[in-house]
C-alpha cells in the first residue's frame, strides 16, 4: 500500500495550487498489526513537509499585501534579492524562509523594511511570561527537549538559548509598556468601576543595589465584565497616578468614571486616589480591619484574671472588643471611637495584681493605639461594609491579592531563587499582565501600527510638497 498526502492551497483571490507533502510506503509483505496507522516519525515528517508547503505560500501572500503603500496605494518595489531569512521556531522544528525587503516612501526618503514581523518575539515572550524565569535555563529546556528521554513531548531541532528568551521578553515588555487598548464591550457612563490595588516585594539584584523593591499590582473590574490585571514598579514610572488614570479612562470610555479604589492602607497606596484627575471613592480593606480587631479579641480572651478587679476588667474588655467589629461593619464611627477609648482607659487605670495580666494589658494598649493610628492615617476610607456586602459590591482587596499571586509571587518569588532589577521586573510584569488579560498579540499589533504611522509634521510637509508639485507647469 502507498499513501500519498497532498494539500490544496486556495488564496482569497481564487488561485489554487496542489502540493504533495508526503508519500508513505506500506508493502503488504511487511504489513502487520503493529504497523497499522502512522508512526510518530511519519507524523513529524508530514507536519514538517506541510509547514514547508504552507509557510512559503503565506509568505508570498503577506509580501503581496505589504507591497501596497498604505498612503498612496501604489505598488512598491523590492530592494535587491530576497537574501534575508526569517526563522520560525515551531514546536517540532526550526524553518527558514527567504523574505524580501520592501521599499517604502516616507518624507521623500526611501527605507528598506523587512516584510514579515518578528513573530518569535511574541511567542517567546508569551511563553517566558507564563512558564519560568527568563534568567534560568529551564524554559529553554522545556521548549527544546530533543536528545533527551522526553523528546517526544516537544521535539524541536535546535536548543533555544535562555538569554534569547529573556531578551525577547524584555523587548516585548518595553514595546507594550505604554499601550492601553480600549474595551471591546461598550460601557455606560453610570457603570461603577472598582480598582483594587496591592503590592508585592521582590528581591533586588546584587548587594550594592536595593535589596528589595515593591511592585504595585491589582485589578480593574466592573459588573458583568472581565477584570483587567495591571502591574508596575514605581521607580520605573514618572507618575503612577497617570498610568492608572489612562487605564481607567481607556476601559471605562469616559473621562470622569464612577470609581472606587480599594487598598489595605499601607505603604502610601491609599494616597494614590487623591492624585487622580477625577473623583474616586476610597475604601479601606475590610479584611485588614477585621484581622486587627481579631487580634484584640484574642488578647482579651487570653487574659488570666486572679482577683475580682481583674475578673471585672476582663468582662468589661470582652464586652468592648466583641462589639467593636459590629461598629466597623455598620460604619458607626461614634461607637467605634467610644469602645476603643474605653478600652484604652481600662488598660491604663487598672492596677493588676499579677505580672502576666499587666503584660497583657500593656500589649492590648499598644494594639489599640496602633489600630487608632491606622484608622487616622486612612481617615475617610471606612464605609458601611454591611450595606456594600448586601448590595454585592466589593469590600476587600481579594482580587488584588490574587493578582499579586498571579503576577508576582508565582513568577518571581515562590520557589524562584532569583534577583531582579526594577526595570527587568517592570517589563516582565507587563508581559505577564498582557498574557493574563489575553491581549498580548493585540498590543503588539497596536505597537506595529503606531510605528508605521507618519508623524503629523511629516504628513504636513509631504502635503505641502505635493501641492507645490501640482502647481508646477508641466511640459508636454
Amino acid at each position: 500500500m502507498k499513501i500519498v498526502v497532498r494539500v490544496e492551497l486556495i488564496t482569497d483571490w481564487g488561485d489554487t495550487n496542489t502540493v504533495e507533502v508526503g508519500r508513505i510506503d506500506r508493502p503488504s509483505q511487511t504489513l502487520d498489526s503493529g504497523s497499522v496507522g502512522l508512526s510518530l516519525a511519519d507524523g513529524k515528517q508530514l507536519l514538517h513537509s506541510l509547514q514547508q508547503a504552507v509557510i512559503p505560500a503565506q509568505t508570498d501572500e503577506i509580501c503581496a499585501l505589504r507591497r501596497i503603500c498604505r498612503r498612496c496605494h501604489r505598488w512598491t518595489g523590492v530592494k535587491g534579492l530576497p537574501e534575508s531569512q526569517s526563522r520560525y521556531r515551531l514546536w517540532y522544528r526550526q524553518l527558514s524562509q527567504p523574505t524580501p525587503r520592501i521599499l517604502r516612501l516616507r518624507a521623500a526618503l526611501v527605507f528598506g523594511n523587512s516584510v514579515l514581523p518578528a513573530m518569535a518575539d511574541h511567542a517567546g515572550a508569551r511563553y517566558a511570561g507564563v512558564v519560568s524565569p527568563p534568567g534560568e535555563t529551564r524554559s529553554a529546556d522545556v521548549v527544546s527537549t530533543s536528545g533527551r528521554d522526553d523528546a517526544e513531548f516537544l521535539p524541536v531541532g535546535d536548543k533555544i538559548n535562555h538569554v534569547t528568551i529573556r531578551n525577547r521578553t524584555l523587548r516585548v515588555g518595553a514595546r507594550i509598556d505604554t499601550i492601553e487598548l480600549p474595551s471591546i464591550q461598550p460601557r455606560s457612563p453610570t457603570t461603577e468601576w472598582t480598582l483594587a490595588i496591592d503590592g508585592g516585594f521582590v528581591r533586588g539584584r546584587g548587594k550594592t543595589e536595593i535589596r528589595s523593591f515593591e511592585i504595585l499590582t491589582g485589578r480593574l473590574a466592573a459588573p458583568g465584565g472581565k477584570p483587567r490585571v495591571f502591574a508596575c514598579v514605581r521607580s520605573e514610572l514618572p507618575d503612577v497616578a497617570e498610568r492608572l488614570t489612562s487605564l481607567v479612562q481607556t476601559h471605562s470610555g469616559t473621562s470622569h468614571p464612577r470609581l472606587s479604589v480599594i487598598t489595605d492602607g499601607a505603604n502610601g497606596i491609599q494616597s494614590i486616589y487623591r492624585q487622580l484627575p477625577f473623583t474616586a471613592t476610597p475604601i479601606l480593606d475590610w479584611f485588614h480591619i477585621s484581622m486587627r480587631v481579631r487580634h484584640l479579641e484574642q488578647i482579651v480572651k487570653g487574659l488570666l484574671p486572679r482577683s475580682e478587679t481583674e475578673k471585672y476588667t476582663k468582662k468589661a474588655l470582652c464586652t468592648y472588643a466583641n462589639r467593636l467589629r459590629w461598629c466597623f461593619w455598620h460604619a458607626n464611627a461614634a461607637k467605634t471611637e467610644q469602645r476603643m477609648q474605653q478600652t484604652l482607659l481600662l488598660c491604663r487605670i487598672v492596677v493588676a495584681q499579677t505580672a502576666r495580666f499587666t503584660r497583657s494589658l500593656e500589649q492590648l494598649d499598644y494594639r489599640v493605639g496602633e489600630l487608632l493610628a491606622y484608622l487616622k492615617s486612612n481617615s475617610g476610607s471606612t464605609i458601611a461594609y454591611g450595606k456594600h456586602y448586601r448590595e454585592h459590591r466589593p469590600i476587600s482587596t481579594a482580587m488584588a491579592e490574587s493578582a499579586v499571586n498571579q503576577v508576582i509571587n508565582v513568577r518571581m518569588c515562590k520557589h524562584q531563587h532569583m534577583r531582579w532589577t526594577p526595570r527587568g521586573a517592570h517589563l516582565l510584569a507587563q508581559v505577564r499582565c498582557a498574557g493574563i488579560n489575553g491581549d498580548l498579540a493585540a498590543k503588539l499589533a497596536a505597537y506595529r501600527a503606531r510605528i508605521d504611522e507618519v508623524p503629523e509634521d511629516v504628513a504636513r510637509f509631504l502635503e505641502f510638497m505635493q501641492r507645490a508639485e501640482e502647481a508646477k507647469p508641466h511640459a508636454f
